[in-house]
C-alpha cells in the first residue's frame, strides 16, 4: 500500500501507538475550536486542545506537532518538557499553558507570531492504553505599513504612479480608486516575500485621462478585514482654454523663440567653422605637446568602479562595478543620502584628496551622456543644475552637439566623435582635462579650480538603452615617451619619461588602457 507524504506523520503516530503494550480502547478525539485561532505577526497566539473527558493533563504524555511527528512544536511527558524533541524555530517560543492544565486543557501558546507559523497544529495525548488527538487551525495575518505613491510625469504629458507598501500577511489585494470609487486598472502589480515570509507590494498605473484629478491606492488585506488607502492629487497636464489675446501673445512668443534659436545655431556653425579653420592651421608643434600632455597624464592611471550607494534607481550597475546602462524600469532600492533620485546619475567609489588622476570612459555610440569630477558632497536630491558653482565639472553630448558644463554651456568643436574618453585630474594645480582617445586630441580643460574636500569621478546617462557605459581598466605599465629633441624646434625642459619629477610623486604610472568587457547578461532586476 502506498502512503502519500501528506498521510505519513498520521501513519507514523499510529505505528508508535501501535507499539504501546496496552491498547484495548479505541482512540478518541479531542475537543478543538471548529473556527482558526487569528494571530499578528509579533503578537502571541494560544491555540487550545481539550481532554473529551474531565481528568488533568499535567502528568499524560502530550505532543504537539505540525508536519512532522518528530522533531514536534512542543513534547510535554511525566510534567516537564522535552526539548531535544523540539523543533528548532520554536524553541523559547512554544510552551504550554500551566494554569489550565488541571482542568483537561493543553493549550500551546506561541510568542513572536511569524509568517512561518501559519498552518494546522495537532496535539496529541497518550496515558496508559488511551489515547486522543485533536486538530487545531492557526490563521497569521499582518497588516503592512501605509501605502507610498511615487509620481512621475513623462516626456509625453502622460503621467506613471507607483503605490508601494511593506509587511503584509497573507498576500493582501490592491486596487486604483477614483475619487468617486471607481476601480482603475493596474499597468503592473508585484508581490515579493522577504526573509520573514512578509510580502512587498507594488503596482504602477498610467493616467492618460485628463479629467482624472484625485486616485487613492488601496491595499486590503482579506483575513483581517481592514486596509490601508493613500491618495494623491493628479496636476493638470494640458493647457487650459485660453483668450484669443493670449493665443496671439503665446504665437508671438514661440516665433521669437524660434528666431532666437536659429540665431544662436547660426553663430554656433559660425563658431565652429572657425574653430575648425583654427584646428587646420594648428601646426605639427603645438599638434605634438598636446599629444605629450597627454600621454603625461596617462602615467596617473587609476582603476576606478562605480558607486551602487550613489546610483539613481533607473540605473543598472553590472557585476563588475565598471558598467551601466539606464533603464525605464524602476529598481526598489534603500533610501540614501547619498543616492541621486532626480539625476540619472552614479559617483565613482573612489574619493581623491590629492596628487593627479587619469581614467579613461568607453562611451561608444551611444546619443547622451555627462562624465566628469564632482565635490563628494554635491547635493544629490532633485534638480539643481549641474556646474561648477554646484561642484560639478562635466562634459555631455547631448542632442548631436558635445558641451562643457559651464553655467551657460559651453560648445566643443570635436573633428570627430571620441568612442573613449580620457578624464585627467591635477587636484593640486585645480585643473580637469579631456581627452578623445581616438586621437588624443584635447578636447576640453577646467583650469584654475579652487579644490578643497573629496572628488569622485561622476558619470550620467540621459536615454534608456542596451549600450552602456563601461570605464575601462589600465592595465600594463607606462609606455616610452619619445623625447622631442631641439632640431624638431622643441625646448628639452620638458619632462617626458616617468624618471622626472612626476615619478617622484609615488604615483602608480600607466599608459595603455583595456576595456574589461561587460557581462551582457546583467540586465535589470
Amino acid at each position: 500500500m502506498a502512503i502519500s507524504p501528506s498521510t505519513l506523520p498520521r501513519y507514523l503516530l499510529t505505528l508508535v501507538l501501535l507499539q504501546l503494550p496496552i491498547l484495548d480502547a479505541a482512540p478518541t478525539k479531542g475537543f478543538s475550536p471548529l473556527e482558526p485561532i487569528l494571530a499578528m505577526v509579533g503578537g502571541d497566539a494560544e491555540l487550545p486542545c481539550h481532554l473529551s473527558v474531565n481528568m488533568s493533563a499535567e502528568h499524560v504524555e502530550l505532543r504537539w506537532f505540525r508536519h512532522t511527528f518528530s522533531p514536534a512544536v512542543l513534547v510535554h511527558q511525566a510534567g516537564r518538557d522535552l526539548e531535544d524533541e523540539q523543533m528548532p524555530e520554536y524553541r523559547g517560543r512554544a510552551t504550554l499553558v500551566p494554569e489550565e492544565l488541571a482542568e483537561g486543557i493543553a493549550a500551546l501558546r506561541i510568542r513572536g507570531i511569524r509568517a512561518s507559523d501559519d498552518g494546522e497544529y495537532r496535539c496529541v495525548f497518550r496515558e496508559d492504553s488511551s489515547y486522543q488527538e485533536a486538530a487545531v487551525r492557526l490563521s497569521v495575518a499582518a497588516l503592512g505599513s501605509d501605502p507610498h505613491i511615487h509620481m512621475e510625469i513623462q516626456e509625453s504629458g502622460e503621467i506613471r504612479l507607483e503605490c508601494t507598501s511593506v509587511g503584509w500577511y497573507p498576500e493582501p489585494q490592491m486596487e486604483w480608486r477614483t475619487s468617486q470609487g471607481e476601480k482603475l486598472a493596474s499597468a503592473s502589480e508585484s508581490m515579493n516575500a522577504d526573509e520573514e515570509g512578509l510580502f512587498t507590494v507594488a503596482a504602477s498605473m498610467v493616467i492618460r485621462d485628463i479629467s482624472l484629478r484625485n486616485i487613492s491606492c488601496c491595499i486590503r488585506n482579506s483575513l483581517l478585514d481592514q486596509e490601508k488607502e493613500t491618495g494623491i492629487a493628479v496636476p493638470a497636464r494640458f493647457f487650459p482654454r485660453l483668450p484669443p489675446w493670449v493665443v496671439a501673445v503665446a504665437v508671438v512668443l514661440i516665433i521669437l523663440g524660434l528666431l532666437t534659436t536659429m540665431s544662436m545655431f547660426f553663430i554656433w556653425r559660425l563658431y565652429k567653422e572657425r574653430a575648425q579653420e583654427r584646428k587646420k592651421a594648428f601646426g605639427s608643434k603645438e599638434k605634438l605637446l598636446e599629444e605629450l600632455k597627454w600621454k603625461k597624464a596617462t602615467l596617473h592611471a587609476v582603476d576606478v568602479t562605480l558607486d551602487p550607494d550613489t546610483a539613481h534607481p533607473h540605473l543598472f550597475l553590472y557585476e563588475d562595478s565598471k558598467s551601466v546602462r539606464l533603464e525605464d524600469s524602476r529598481q526598489k532600492l534603500p533610501e540614501k543620502a547619498e543616492r541621486f533620485d532626480s539625476w540619472p546619475c552614479v559617483l565613482g567609489r573612489e574619493a581623491f584628496t590629492s596628487g593627479r588622476h587619469y581614467w579613461e570612459v568607453e562611451v561608444g555610440d551611444r546619443t547622451d551622456w555627462a562624465i566628469g569630477v564632482c565635490r563628494e558632497n554635491v547635493v544629490k536630491k532633485g534638480f539643481d543644475p549641474m556646474t561648477p558653482e554646484n561642484g560639478f565639472w562635466a562634459i555631455e553630448l547631448y542632442g548631436n552637439g558635445y558641451w562643457a558644463l559651464t553655467p551657460l554651456r559651453t560648445p566643443l568643436p570635436l573633428g570627430g566623435p571620441p568612442r573613449k574618453v580620457g578624464v585627467f585630474l591635477d587636484y593640486e594645480a585645480g585643473d580637469i582635462s579631456f581627452y578623445n582617445m581616438a586621437d588624443g586630441s584635447h578636447i576640453y580643460t577646467f583650469p584654475n579650480i579652487s579644490l578643497s574636500g573629496p572628488v569622485r569621478p561622476f558619470f550620467c546617462l540621459w536615454s534608456c538603452g542596451k549600450k552602456p557605459l563601461t570605464i575601462c581598466s589600465t592595465a600594463g605599465g607606462p609606455e616610452e615617451v619619445p623625447v622631442i629633441t631641439e632640431a624638431q624646434g622643441f625646448s628639452k625642459d620638458i619632462p617626458l619619461s616617468p624618471m622626472g619629477e612626476d615619478a617622484a610623486s609615488g604615483d602608480t604610472d600607466t599608459l595603455h588602457s583595456k576595456l574589461i568587457s561587460a557581462q551582457a547578461s546583467q540586465g535589470a532586476p
